[in-house]
């Protein structure tokens, strides 16, 4: 069953007249998917995940780390095709002019192989995780854990296209601030970090669409006319999976990837939160 989240006293507080209002009109929260970068989405589903305050750096840690293991996959391909080339009689291991470093092809190798584990053998995945861990997540005497991040993050950069690079250090630090002008963030300073969180207003509006939204899947599923109850709740899942955008169902809290087995989040954070634990120190 589908469970409504426990907010915290200070979004409890933030209840007033004008809050009032706003919560009035909470449908409008099914528009920010269409507005809102994919970059300040991801930023949003990691606050509220967390549904504390983060520091801004920690936020640029996760956020790097989960396009990381995304764009392993096109590193893949990248490095398929440059085996191919070699056989072809072009030089290994460079595409394009664009030669892959060894650090890089070996990180897309492992976690590759670990992903497979993961799905046909979850033992033999918690050696494979362990091993990404300690050579690209744990600081070492060779390089810190933070120029580790950052050269992944730089090689995979020159070989993805564009529109698939990783974001940086500015691009989320602008992100952050373009929510915060929004309404949808806030931060305060404690001694040197920055700190955010999601503001109680969106929290609201976020809890009473949820509740909505669950009411909706209760009566869907009561009105379902399949046999069992986790066929009833898949087919009432699948409804609203076709009704609603996924990326508005991961927003609000709804995990239909739980009913749906065949299809997994579409935010970054959230297909990769596991995989955040397991390979790193988060």
């Amino acid at each position: 069953m589908v469970k409504e989240k426990h907010f915290t006293d200070e979004t409890a507080l933030a209840k007033s007249s004008e809050l009032a209002r706003t919560m009035a009109a909470s449908p409008s929260i099914d528009l920010l998917q269409t507005y809102l970068t994919q970059l300040e989405l991801e930023i949003l589903n990691l606050l509220l995940l967390w549904q504390t305050d983060l520091a801004q750096k920690y936020i640029e840690n996760v956020i790097q780390t989960v396009y990381i293991f995304d764009r392993a996959a096109t590193v893949l391909e990248k490095m398929d095709e440059a085996e191919i080339r070699e056989a072809e009689g072009t030089k290994i291991s460079q595409i394009e002019d664009t030669e892959i470093s060894p650090f890089l092809i070996e990180f897309v190798k492992q976690f590759d192989s670990y992903k497979a584990e993961c799905q046909f053998a979850p033992r033999d995945s918690i050696f494979a995780a362990q091993q990404i861990k300690d050579k690209y997540f744990t600081p070492d005497d060779k390089m810190p854990v933070e120029k580790k991040r950052l050269t992944l993050v730089t090689e995979i950069n020159k070989i993805v296209p564009k529109p698939l690079a990783i974001p940086s250090h500015r691009a989320i630090s602008n992100a952050l601030l373009n929510l915060e002008a929004q309404s949808y963030t806030r931060r305060k300073r404690v001694r040197t970090k920055i700190l955010w969180n999601v503001d109680p207003n969106l929290l609201q509006m976020r809890m009473e669409r949820h509740k909505q939204i669950i009411d909706e899947f209760v009566k869907l599923k009561n009105e379902s006319k399949e046999s069992t109850k986790e066929e009833r709740e898949r087919d009432a899942m699948t409804i609203l999976y076709n009704k609603y955008s996924p990326a508005l169902l991961e927003f609000l809290g709804i995990e239909y990837w739980k009913y749906l087995t065949d299809k997994e989040p579409v935010s970054l954070v959230l297909r990769y939160a596991e995989d955040l634990k397991r390979l790193t120190r988060y």
